[in-house]
Protein backbone atom coordinates (compact mmCIF):
# COMPACT_ATOMS: atom_id res chain seq x y z
CA UNK A 1 0.00 0.00 0.00
CA UNK A 2 1.52 3.34 -1.13
CA UNK A 3 1.03 5.95 1.36
CA UNK A 4 1.87 9.59 0.56
CA UNK A 5 3.65 11.71 3.34
CA UNK A 6 -0.08 13.06 4.48
CA UNK A 7 -1.68 10.38 4.92
CA UNK A 8 1.18 9.21 6.86
CA UNK A 9 1.19 12.54 8.86
CA UNK A 10 -2.91 11.64 9.91
CA UNK A 11 -2.11 8.34 11.20
CA UNK A 12 1.15 9.72 12.92
CA UNK A 13 -1.07 12.60 14.39
CA UNK A 14 -3.99 10.30 15.47
CA UNK A 15 -3.01 7.62 17.49
CA UNK A 16 -6.63 6.14 17.80
CA UNK A 17 -6.59 5.87 13.53
CA UNK A 18 -3.96 3.00 14.12
CA UNK A 19 -6.28 1.45 16.79
CA UNK A 20 -8.96 1.32 13.61
CA UNK A 21 -6.48 0.06 10.97
CA UNK A 22 -6.18 -3.94 9.99
CA UNK A 23 -2.81 -5.72 10.95
CA UNK A 24 -1.54 -5.61 7.00
CA UNK A 25 -2.56 -1.08 6.93
CA UNK A 26 -0.87 -0.75 10.32
CA UNK A 27 2.39 -3.08 8.62
CA UNK A 28 1.99 -0.48 5.64
CA UNK A 29 1.79 2.41 7.93
CA UNK A 30 4.55 1.82 10.43
CA UNK A 31 7.15 1.20 7.64
CA UNK A 32 6.07 4.47 5.81
CA UNK A 33 6.03 6.45 9.04
CA UNK A 34 9.79 4.77 9.50
CA UNK A 35 11.07 5.37 5.93
CA UNK A 36 9.30 9.15 6.24
CA UNK A 37 11.66 9.97 9.79
CA UNK A 38 14.91 8.08 8.09
CA UNK A 39 14.24 10.22 5.15
CA UNK A 40 13.53 13.42 6.82
CA UNK A 41 15.02 13.09 10.23
CA UNK A 42 11.87 15.41 11.50
CA UNK A 43 12.44 15.70 15.25
CA UNK A 44 8.59 16.46 15.69
CA UNK A 45 8.24 13.07 14.56
CA UNK A 46 10.03 10.85 17.05
CA UNK A 47 7.57 10.89 19.87
CA UNK A 48 4.62 10.10 17.70
CA UNK A 49 6.72 7.26 15.63
CA UNK A 50 7.76 5.53 18.92
CA UNK A 51 4.24 5.95 20.19
CA UNK A 52 2.51 4.13 16.77
CA UNK A 53 5.33 1.50 16.95
CA UNK A 54 4.95 0.41 20.54
CA UNK A 55 0.97 -0.42 19.82
CA UNK A 56 2.45 -2.25 16.24
CA UNK A 57 4.24 -4.17 18.52
CA UNK A 58 1.22 -5.67 20.12
CA UNK A 59 -0.09 -7.03 17.16
CA UNK A 60 2.39 -7.79 14.37
CA UNK A 61 4.50 -11.15 14.67
CA UNK A 62 8.22 -10.61 15.44
CA UNK A 63 9.10 -11.95 12.17
CA UNK A 64 7.39 -9.32 10.02
CA UNK A 65 8.66 -6.76 12.32
CA UNK A 66 12.45 -8.16 11.64
CA UNK A 67 11.59 -8.39 7.95
CA UNK A 68 11.11 -4.02 8.25
CA UNK A 69 13.76 -4.07 10.29
CA UNK A 70 15.69 -5.24 7.33
CA UNK A 71 14.29 -3.11 4.75
CA UNK A 72 15.45 0.08 7.33
CA UNK A 73 18.75 -1.47 7.19
CA UNK A 74 18.77 -1.74 3.51
CA UNK A 75 17.36 1.58 2.91
CA UNK A 76 20.30 3.35 4.74
CA UNK A 77 23.16 1.14 3.20
CA UNK A 78 21.62 2.80 -0.14
CA UNK A 79 22.02 6.23 1.24
CA UNK A 80 18.43 6.66 1.31
CA UNK A 81 17.44 7.12 5.16
CA UNK A 82 19.56 7.71 7.92
CA UNK A 83 20.57 5.59 10.51
CA UNK A 84 17.95 7.00 13.07
CA UNK A 85 15.60 5.24 11.38
CA UNK A 86 16.50 1.96 13.22
CA UNK A 87 15.51 4.04 16.49
CA UNK A 88 11.78 2.35 16.87
CA UNK A 89 12.87 -1.34 16.57
CA UNK A 90 16.50 -0.26 18.96
CA UNK A 91 14.09 1.48 21.53
CA UNK A 92 10.55 0.01 21.28
CA UNK A 93 10.98 -3.83 20.15
CA UNK A 94 10.86 -6.23 22.72
CA UNK A 95 11.92 -9.50 20.67
CA UNK A 96 15.40 -9.84 21.18
CA UNK A 97 15.89 -11.03 17.34
CA UNK A 98 14.83 -7.35 16.04
CA UNK A 99 16.40 -5.57 19.03
CA UNK A 100 19.66 -6.77 18.79
CA UNK A 101 20.51 -7.15 15.05
CA UNK A 102 19.48 -3.70 15.42
CA UNK A 103 21.64 -2.39 17.55
CA UNK A 104 24.63 -3.83 16.16
CA UNK A 105 23.71 -2.38 12.82
CA UNK A 106 23.06 1.39 14.64
CA UNK A 107 26.48 1.45 16.35
CA UNK A 108 28.35 0.45 12.98
CA UNK A 109 26.62 2.50 10.39
CA UNK A 110 26.51 5.63 13.36
CA UNK A 111 28.40 8.46 11.74
CA UNK A 112 31.39 8.71 14.21
CA UNK A 113 31.52 12.59 15.94
CA UNK A 114 35.13 14.35 15.77
CA UNK A 115 36.72 10.55 14.57
CA UNK A 116 35.15 9.03 17.46
CA UNK A 117 34.26 5.61 16.69
CA UNK A 118 32.25 5.21 19.77
CA UNK A 119 29.56 7.29 18.87
CA UNK A 120 26.63 5.21 17.90
CA UNK A 121 27.19 3.10 21.24
CA UNK A 122 27.87 5.64 23.57
CA UNK A 123 24.07 7.04 22.27
CA UNK A 124 22.86 3.41 23.02
CA UNK A 125 24.31 3.24 26.18
CA UNK A 126 22.86 6.46 26.91
CA UNK A 127 19.37 5.20 26.35
CA UNK A 128 19.75 1.96 28.42
CA UNK A 129 21.01 4.11 30.99
CA UNK A 130 17.69 6.30 31.34
CA UNK A 131 15.39 3.23 30.95
CA UNK A 132 14.64 4.09 27.56
CA UNK A 133 14.67 0.56 25.89
CA UNK A 134 11.82 -1.94 25.75
CA UNK A 135 14.78 -4.91 25.76
CA UNK A 136 17.94 -2.99 27.04
CA UNK A 137 19.85 -6.87 27.22
CA UNK A 138 19.27 -7.64 23.67
CA UNK A 139 20.49 -4.06 22.92
CA UNK A 140 24.07 -4.47 24.87
CA UNK A 141 24.17 -8.24 23.22
CA UNK A 142 23.55 -6.55 19.62
CA UNK A 143 26.22 -3.81 21.21
CA UNK A 144 29.15 -7.11 22.19
CA UNK A 145 28.28 -8.63 18.80
CA UNK A 146 30.26 -6.07 17.02
CA UNK A 147 32.99 -7.87 18.14
CA UNK A 148 35.38 -4.57 18.39
CA UNK A 149 37.52 -3.72 21.70
CA UNK A 150 36.43 0.02 21.13
CA UNK A 151 33.01 -0.93 21.73
CA UNK A 152 33.53 -4.14 24.28
CA UNK A 153 34.93 -1.77 26.47
CA UNK A 154 32.27 0.55 26.71
CA UNK A 155 29.65 -2.85 27.46
CA UNK A 156 32.21 -4.43 30.61
CA UNK A 157 30.16 -2.79 33.36
CA UNK A 158 26.65 -2.58 32.18
CA UNK A 159 26.89 -6.61 31.61
CA UNK A 160 29.01 -7.19 34.51
CA UNK A 161 25.32 -5.81 36.43
CA UNK A 162 23.05 -8.16 34.49
CA UNK A 163 20.40 -10.19 36.80
CA UNK A 164 20.86 -13.83 35.86
CA UNK A 165 17.80 -13.24 33.70
CA UNK A 166 18.98 -10.67 31.67
CA UNK A 167 21.85 -12.86 31.07
CA UNK A 168 19.85 -15.35 29.29
CA UNK A 169 19.15 -12.92 27.21
CA UNK A 170 22.13 -11.77 26.15
CA UNK A 171 24.03 -15.39 25.65
CA UNK A 172 21.34 -15.98 23.24
CA UNK A 173 22.48 -13.64 20.84
CA UNK A 174 25.48 -14.63 18.13
CA UNK A 175 27.58 -12.99 15.44
CA UNK A 176 28.37 -15.27 12.19
CA UNK A 177 32.13 -14.39 12.90
CA UNK A 178 33.74 -15.82 16.09
CA UNK A 179 35.81 -12.43 17.51
CA UNK A 180 38.70 -12.83 19.68
CA UNK A 181 37.57 -9.76 21.35
CA UNK A 182 33.83 -11.46 22.22
CA UNK A 183 36.18 -14.57 23.37
CA UNK A 184 38.35 -12.22 25.92
CA UNK A 185 35.34 -10.27 26.88
CA UNK A 186 33.59 -13.40 28.28
CA UNK A 187 36.90 -15.34 30.00
CA UNK A 188 37.59 -11.64 31.54
CA UNK A 189 33.43 -11.50 32.66
CA UNK A 190 34.14 -15.30 33.74
CA UNK A 191 37.16 -14.45 35.79
CA UNK A 192 35.65 -11.42 37.54
CA UNK A 193 33.11 -13.94 38.96
CA UNK A 194 33.14 -16.04 41.75
CA UNK A 195 31.60 -19.22 41.11
CA UNK A 196 30.33 -20.02 44.54
CA UNK A 197 28.67 -16.87 45.22
CA UNK A 198 27.62 -15.50 41.68
CA UNK A 199 26.58 -19.42 40.54
CA UNK A 200 23.81 -18.78 38.79
CA UNK A 201 25.36 -15.84 36.65
CA UNK A 202 28.36 -17.89 36.23
CA UNK A 203 26.99 -20.53 34.99
CA UNK A 204 25.19 -18.53 32.50
CA UNK A 205 27.93 -16.56 31.26
CA UNK A 206 29.87 -19.71 30.84
CA UNK A 207 26.90 -21.33 28.84
CA UNK A 208 27.21 -18.46 26.80
CA UNK A 209 31.39 -18.61 26.18
CA UNK A 210 30.52 -22.10 25.45
CA UNK A 211 28.03 -21.56 22.61
CA UNK A 212 29.82 -18.74 21.01
CA UNK A 213 31.41 -21.24 18.55
CA UNK A 214 27.78 -22.34 17.62
CA UNK A 215 27.21 -19.01 15.42
CA UNK A 216 30.67 -19.20 13.68
CA UNK A 217 30.62 -19.82 10.09
CA UNK A 218 33.79 -21.64 9.14
CA UNK A 219 35.65 -22.88 11.74
CA UNK A 220 37.67 -19.72 12.68
CA UNK A 221 38.79 -16.78 14.96
CA UNK A 222 38.93 -13.20 14.21
CA UNK A 223 40.77 -10.43 15.36
CA UNK A 224 38.74 -7.59 13.94
CA UNK A 225 37.45 -3.91 13.92
CA UNK A 226 34.94 -2.24 12.88
CA UNK A 227 34.68 0.25 9.83
CA UNK A 228 32.85 3.11 11.46
CA UNK A 229 30.67 4.21 9.85
CA UNK A 230 30.51 0.92 7.91
CA UNK A 231 29.50 0.53 4.10
CA UNK A 232 28.83 -2.49 2.23
CA UNK A 233 31.65 -2.60 0.47
CA UNK A 234 34.06 -1.41 3.76
CA UNK A 235 32.93 -2.97 7.10
CA UNK A 236 35.49 -5.03 8.90
CA UNK A 237 38.99 -5.19 8.73
CA UNK A 238 40.73 -8.20 9.65
CA UNK A 239 43.73 -8.04 11.95
CA UNK A 240 44.38 -11.60 12.49
CA UNK A 241 43.07 -15.02 11.86
CA UNK A 242 43.79 -18.03 13.72
CA UNK A 243 41.67 -21.59 13.04
CA UNK A 244 39.56 -22.50 16.09
CA UNK A 245 41.99 -26.15 16.68
CA UNK A 246 45.18 -23.32 16.58
CA UNK A 247 43.59 -20.86 18.47
CA UNK A 248 42.66 -23.50 21.51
Amino acid sequence: MDMNEKQIIEVLDSPEKALKLNEDRLDAVTQAAIGLYGATANPELVEKLLLLYRHYVTRIHPAQRFRNYQTAVDLVLAGKSGVHALMPFICCDPARTVASPAALDYVVLAPANDENATTGALELLDLYDRGSLANGPAVLAGMVMTGDRRILTLLESHCRALSCDEVEILIKCRGSLLTLAVIEFYLEWLEALDCREDCDIFAAVAAGFANLAIGSTDGSVYDIERVIPSTPDNAVRILNQWSLSDYA
